[in-house]
C-alpha cells in the first residue's frame, strides 16, 4: 500500500512453495494449504495470506493420467515438463482458459530469454573485442616506444600499433572459437607474417562453423 490508499484495496496473498523432496513424511498429501490462525480461539484470517506447499518428492503423475487429474497434480506437470513439449502439443494437454494464458506467458519467457542471452553473449563480445584490442594497442604502443628510441620514434610507434591490433584479432578469434588465449608471450615471437597467417586461418575456420 501507498500513503492515503484504502485498506479496502488489499489483495489476499499467496505463497506457493514448491518443494523438492518430502515435507511432511507423516502425510502422502501432495498439497498441504496454511493460513493465519489464532491458537486460542481457533479463528482464522481469511483472505489475507496463505501459504501453499507443494511436495514434489510424493509426486508420480503421468501424461496418460492428467486428464481428470486434480488442478493442482496439473500445474505441477505443466511447471515440470512443459520444456518436454512442442507449444501445440502442450495446449491439447491443457486446453483450459488459465493453463492456455500461462502456457503463452511460458512461450513469451522463453523467447525474451533466449533473445537477451544472444544480445548480451553479442554486446560481451564487442566489449571484450574493443577491450583486448585497446589493452593490445597500449603495450604494442609501450614496445614501439622502447624501440623507437633506438630505430626511431615514429617507427617503433607504427609497429607497435600494428601489433597491437593484430594481437586484439587474434585473442577475440581465439575467444570465439573457444581455443586457448595466446599468452603476449607467445605472441611476441611471432613476426607479422605469421600473426596475419594465423588470423587469416582462424577467421576461415570461424566462417565454416556459422
Amino acid at each position: 500500500m501507498r500513503a492515503g490508499d484504502n485498506y479496502v484495496t488489499l489483495s489476499p496473498v499467496y505463497a506457493i512453495s514448491i518443494i523438492d523432496g518430502v515435507l511432511w513424511s507423516n502425510s502422502q498429501k501432495l498439497h498441504h494449504r496454511f493460513q493465519f490462525a489464532d491458537r486460542g480461539s481457533g479463528r482464522i484470517l481469511d483472505d489475507t495470506i496463505e501459504i501453499h506447499t507443494l511436495e514434489l518428492g510424493l509426486y508420480n503423475i503421468r501424461e496418460s493420467e492428467l486428464e481428470g487429474a486434480p488442478a493442482a497434480d496439473r500445474w505441477l506437470y505443466l511447471l515440470l515438463y512443459a520444456q518436454d513439449y512442442a507449444p501445440d502439443r502442450l495446449k491439447e494437454l491443457f486446453p483450459e482458459v488459465e493453463f492456455l494464458r500461462a502456457i503463452d506467458t511460458l512461450i513469451e519467457i522463453s523467447e525474451k530469454t533466449e533473445d537477451k542471452a544472444m544480445y548480451d553473449a553479442r554486446h560481451k563480445a564487442i566489449r571484450d573485442h574493443e577491450s583486448l584490442i585497446k589493452s593490445a594497442e597500449a603495450r604494442g604502443e609501450v614496445r614501439g616506444e622502447a624501440r623507437g628510441e633506438a630505430r626511431g620514434e615514429a617507427r617503433g610507434l607504427a609497429r607497435g600499433e600494428a601489433r597491437g591490433e593484430l594481437y586484439g584479432k587474434l585473442k577475440l578469434l581465439e575467444q570465439l572459437l573457444e581455443l586457448p588465449i595466446s599468452t603476449d608471450l607467445d605472441l611476441k615471437t611471432m613476426s607479422l607474417e605469421t600473426l596475419n597467417a594465423k588470423i587469416v586461418d582462424l577467421q576461415q575456420r570461424l566462417r565454416s562453423r556459422q
